[in-house]
């Protein structure tokens, strides 16, 4: 997300479902070591669910470097204590892309909060103005909570495919639907 954009799209302060006051806001270079922490603390069960990069350090420090690239919008949900609660991003390949892939991780923490909505409806309203028309993802049939919250959030079934499975990781080859949504 570009300097510029960051200024169109200042800081979000947000309420969670428990009342406690978060904030949203682009992710940093400056986040790297949090960022790092976040993924380290997202459990294998559910690293299989977001796979587009390993959750490593190495991928935090990659992800941070690039928070101010002209082809994608990263955002992080800060808790209170500074924690990265969660963290949701959409990316394409060139400035003439007709769409971009979306994705989102929520911490253990802070699932049941409103957090993956929160991050989503900020993202579409930044999407309306930066990137591609359409934004497109992945999710696994045995997703269910995360099927639901595309659903809600406007995304529809455009083709029922199967994810290459893992084996070094002990993931099996599985059902997802592929969804897109327009966000303008």
């Amino acid at each position: 997300m570009t300097k510029e954009d960051q200024e169109r799209f200042p800081v979000a302060t947000v309420a969670l479902r428990d009342g406690t006051e978060a904030v949203i806001r682009p992710l940093a270079e400056s986040d790297a070591e949090a960022l790092g922490d976040f993924y380290e603390q997202v459990p294998d069960e559910d690293h299989r669910f977001y796979c587009p990069h390993p959750l490593d350090r190495e991928s935090a420090r990659r992800n941070a470097g690039r928070a101010l690239s002209p082809l994608e919008v990263v955002l992080v949900l800060e808790l209170p204590d500074g924690a990265i609660g969660g963290y949701a991003w959409y990316r394409w390949k060139d400035a003439t892309a007709p769409s971009s892939g979306f994705g989102i991780c929520i911490s253990r923490r802070a699932q049941g909060l409103g957090v993956g909505g929160l991050l989503m409806t900020r993202l579409a309203e930044i999407a309306r103005h930066v990137g591609p028309p359409v934004m497109h993802l992945t999710v696994q049939k045995a997703n269910a909570r995360a099927f639901a919250l595309y659903s809600k959030m406007g995304f529809r079934v455009i083709r029922e495919q199967t994810r290459r499975g893992t084996p070094e990781r002990g993931w099996p080859e599985e059902p997802e639907f592929a969804m897109e949504r327009a966000v303008r």
